[in-house]
């Protein structure tokens, strides 16, 4: 399994010439409570978001936005209730990722102690032949096309509050949804971060 530093841009160039998938990943939650932003109101009348009490539970996500010259970039997302992604689902996630590209794929994502944990490392070895991985350098968020994911997703779910993680869900998987069918956006990630693809 190959570490190497996107910074370096030797992977960006290698991975194109062979044809890669270059994926970037990322986690993220929402809340029932939902995110609170500055939003208009009436002159004197504050917004209130009534909530339901149950503020602990919330709705874990886990994107990939993938880029290869000549195709489309796509987005795929993974979310489940209350506990969050570790190292026991990177192996089925990155397995089902590979199965939905149908190509080599090189993964960028940060130092989050599951992705570099012994278990995750050692099974990456074994799937060396269509697998890379590249780590961000250390406090890089700005380098993730997919933190700008989170932020417009974290946007539109901002000033809610929710009954139920389901209606949450539905609600998030809306957002991502709108989001997948608009390639020029998911392009707008990459190029938000200073990032190009090699052509």
């Amino acid at each position: 399994m190959a570490h190497e530093d996107v910074a370096g841009g030797v992977s960006s160039a290698q991975a194109v010439t062979e044809g890669r998938w270059i994926v970037f990943e990322d986690e993220s939650g929402a809340a029932l409570a939902g995110v609170v932003r500055r939003t208009w109101g009436r002159r004197g009348v504050t917004p209130v978001i009534k909530l339901n009490g149950a503020r602990g539970d919330r709705e874990n996500m886990v994107a990939f936005v993938a880029y290869r010259p000549g195709f489309e970039p796509r987005l795929l997302v993974w979310h489940k209730s209350r506990e969050g992604y570790t190292k026991e689902h990177f192996p089925l996630l990155l397995t089902m990722l590979h199965a939905r590209l149908g190509g080599l794929i090189t993964l960028v994502w940060d130092n989050y102690s599951s992705h570099t944990s012994a278990e995750v490392r050692e099974w990456a070895k074994g799937q060396e032949h269509w697998l890379r991985i590249v780590q961000l350098p250390p406090y890089a968020p700005e380098l993730n096309p997919v933190e700008l994911l989170w932020k417009i997703v974290k946007d539109i779910l901002a000033n809610r509050a929710f009954r139920s993680i389901p209606e949450l869900a539905e609600a998030a998987e809306a957002a991502l949804s709108k989001i997948k069918k608009t390639p020029h956006l998911l392009r707008g990630f990459l190029a938000g971060t200073g990032l190009a693809l090699l052509e």
